[in-house]
């Protein structure tokens, strides 16, 4: 079978690092199949194997973008697969063979505020019902989203098939900055409390800050660092920080490289997750995977990925987060248990076992 990869998503991105994993993990299972894979020029091959060839686009074709309606769908007939995979809901109306979708959630069907406009917030809802009504099966990444899907456009359930992602291996496998890296970096004076995410409204970042200044013991004696890139949406989140007493407690690192990423996770003393909603949540999973202790925020998806190795707080409750990261700071028996259930609850958790379920499907076509 010849399967098409479209991959334009490839890189840093939550989606650009779920679409490498399963590659990398489907190229060491499957050697039986061919991989059409379809990338944008300024991607970088990562699989050698006589199974899997990169097809560098012409011209870049950026997602919601009018290329991708007559000049990706060009190249795909070009190279003829059998059936195309698309790693978002962002894809050609018009397809020349079977196609099958991953929707990791509803964010952008759910939250208007987090599209650039309201014609962008139109078009995404459009795209998403259309991507999951005309595909052969939806892909997704929980039971939550699953239900979302089914709620909203009424698909028969046989046809959405949940498939749970995994931290990425990186985070546990590659070398890790020092500590003093970290510190001159980032101005790190003390241990810290980490989050690692976008920094959108639905994210929460707000309340896990007037969490953090709750207890004035904790903000003497630990900073909060929030990993990502900076949202200029977030200007009045970013003012309140800096007007803090302890604003040199609260360091905001913009958008890092994984090589910085993995470190910060290793080094953290507890990392915290206070989101609203969520289709899957890979950060308190490669949190956990690392021996970080988490807490963590119990909306949508975020107990199916958590379990019991988590403590779990209603995000609308900034009280109840901070006695949470109040005791597990204070109280190195809970610390100890927490990082020790994380790191069996990550392991649970398998990109080869996701490649595995994906080639099931892919080859049942």
């Amino acid at each position: 079978m010849r399967i098409g990869i479209d991959a334009r998503m490839l890189g840093n991105t939550g989606i650009g690092r779920y679409l490498d994993n399963l590659l990398r993990h489907l190229a060491r299972i499957d050697s039986r199949n061919e991989y059409l894979v379809f990338i944008n020029q300024d991607a970088v091959p990562t699989i050698e194997q006589d199974n899997v060839t990169y097809f560098p686009l012409p011209q870049y074709v950026p997602l919601y973008s009018l290329r991708e309606q007559y000049g990706l769908p060009f190249q795909i007939r070009k190279r003829q697969p059998d059936i195309m995979y698309y790693p978002n809901f962002s894809l050609p109306l018009f397809q020349s063979c079977p196609y099958i979708v991953t929707i990791h959630d509803l964010i952008y069907y759910l939250y208007p505020d987090q599209c650039p406009s309201r014609a962008a917030h139109y078009y995404a809802r459009f795209m998403i019902g259309y991507a999951a009504k005309h595909a052969r099966i939806v892909l997704t990444d929980s039971q939550h989203s699953k239900n979302d899907l089914l709620e909203h456009f009424h698909l028969p359930p046989d046809n959405i098939h949940v498939v749970f992602p995994a931290a990425d291996p990186r985070c546990v496998q590659s070398p890790v900055l020092s500590e003093r890296m970290l510190q001159e970096r980032f101005g790190l004076t003390a241990p810290y409390i980490l989050y690692v995410g976008k920094h959108h409204s639905y994210k929460n970042i707000r309340g896990l800050i007037e969490a953090y200044l709750i207890h004035s013991d904790i903000t003497r004696h630990f900073q909060l660092v929030i990993a990502g890139r900076c949202d200029l949406r977030q200007q009045d989140m970013y003012d309140m920080a800096r007007n803090q007493k302890c604003a040199h407690q609260i360091v905001f690192t913009d958008f890092i490289e994984d090589d910085a990423l993995f470190a910060l996770y290793k080094h953290a003393r507890l990392f915290v997750f206070p989101s609203l909603y969520e289709g899957f949540g890979l950060p308190p999973l490669e949190a956990m995977a690392c021996g970080v202790p988490v807490v963590c925020s119990s909306a949508a998806s975020l107990p199916e990925v958590v379990g019991d190795a988590a403590l779990q707080f209603d995000p609308s409750d900034s009280q109840a987060l901070a006695e949470q990261m109040k005791a597990v700071l204070t109280t190195p028996t809970l610390w100890k248990n927490l990082r020790e259930e994380g790191l069996k609850r990550a392991e649970r958790f398998s990109w080869e076992d996701a490649a595995r379920q994906v080639l099931q499907i892919y080859t049942s076509l």
